[in-house]
């Protein structure tokens, strides 16, 4: 997921279907039987869907972003993960392919993707957004899948780093022009972590998605999958790991996908610039439904793979009460929740939502000091009409 870049909601045709379900004038049963990973009790063959009316011109879903408001099931579909590239989609001949392990290492080996997939296999299920992901997308720049690949740990202890290594770079098969100093370059789109966070996150060379082979959009034959990072650093169409000595400074790292973030300090605003990398705790409302007097609100919220210590809703500006969290096994992956209240008026109504993991790290009200759109987990207001 090399790139987190757009800005402004995608237009589709509604169907005829979808128009009457956003008006809340017909019920729809949401499943005839529980979607595996979903709680059975959140499921009614009858219920009716009570219109957002905070959406805009927002009119469903793409590779760019999923519609959450359609969630029917724990995995996201592969057609529905968003899939986004800063240097469009590479063709890659699988027969072709060799992915090359160098650099400041003792043993540098060059593998076919036949040999990558004899290296025992990892499953992992997490979940990732684009850190670009925003309110004119609904947040749906987002998605959960098991991938299956090779780990990235054991590859790298045998090619065996050399004492000075200390960065590891990623670079993909697609490329790209930027200008430098006033001259163009031709450049492949690259990223790099630290030694430490390798060891810290476990990435996987990943070859399948969802039980298939990686499509083209999503990286195909090998991307690099690194649980609890934001998208950019699922480095797609990967063809060559190099140890390094330094940070690397390309456009992705050194001038895009940095975050520009105030604090007070001594009676002083200080700016700082970080690296775009761990994912911020984040949840977002994605459906409410109603049968007779009773609302039921529904979501999900994520992490960096820190275990979530509570979900909360707020109605209409009142104190803030827990929603019931159907925990996943793994804490990479995301958390459904859901919230039930009774009573709500005819009218508008806000609705929010809070995720806070066992850390204390909670959704801020706002981020009013940070002046770029990466990382953007402030609490997110949804507003419903009530008939």
């Amino acid at each position: 997921m090399n790139s987190d870049h757009p800005t402004s909601a995608v237009d589709f045709d509604l169907s005829r279907r979808e128009m009457l379900k956003q008006a809340g004038l017909v019920s729809v049963g949401l499943a005839v039987t529980p979607v595996p990973g979903w709680p059975a009790k959140w499921f009614s063959q009858e219920v009716t869907v009570v219109p957002f009316t905070d959406m805009g011109n927002y009119r469903g879903a793409s590779r760019m972003a999923q519609d959450l408001r359609e969630l029917t099931s724990w995995l996201t579909p592969t057609e529905d993960f968003f899939s986004i590239g800063h240097y469009g989609t590479p063709e890659v001949d699988a027969s072709a392919y060799r992915l090359q392990v160098t650099g400041l290492v003792e043993r540098p080996i060059t593998m076919t993707l036949d040999e990558l997939k004899a290296r025992p296999k990892v499953e992992p299920t997490t979940v990732f957004e684009c850190s670009g992901n925003s309110r004119g997308l609904i947040h749906g720049m987002v998605g959960n899948a098991t991938w299956a690949g090779a780990a990235l740990i054991p590859l790298l202890a045998e090619v065996r780093p050399t004492a000075d290594s200390r960065e590891v770079y990623f670079w993909g098969a697609d490329t790209g022009t930027e200008e430098i100093r006033g001259q163009e370059y031709e450049q492949n789109f690259a990223r790099s972590m630290s030694l430490g966070h390798v060891n810290e996150t476990g990435p996987i060379l990943a070859y399948e998605m969802n039980g298939e082979p990686l499509p083209a959009v999503h990286g195909f034959p090998v991307r690099l999958i690194v649980p609890g990072w934001y998208g950019i650093a699922q480095v797609k169409w990967l063809q060559r790991i190099e140890l390094g000595v330094d940070r690397l400074m390309t456009r992705f790292m050194a001038k895009d996908y940095v975050t520009l973030m105030g604090r007070e300090e001594n009676g002083r605003t200080e700016w700082l610039e970080t690296s775009v990398t761990h994912q911020r705790v984040k949840s977002v409302i994605a459906r409410v439904t109603r049968s007779a007097d009773q609302f039921t609100i529904f979501g999900v919220a994520w992490s960096d793979g820190t275990p979530l210590d509570r979900v909360e809703v707020r109605v209409d500006g009142g104190a803030w009460r827990a929603a019931t969290m159907d925990r996943p096994d793994d804490p990479h992956t995301w958390t459904f929740f859901n919230f039930e209240t009774e009573g709500l008026t005819p009218g508008e109504h806000t609705l929010v939502s809070r995720a806070t993991d066992v850390d204390g790290r909670t959704q801020p009200v706002d981020l009013n000091m940070k002046r770029t759109r990466w990382e953007n987990n402030e609490l997110f207001e949804r507003t419903i009409q009530v008939s």
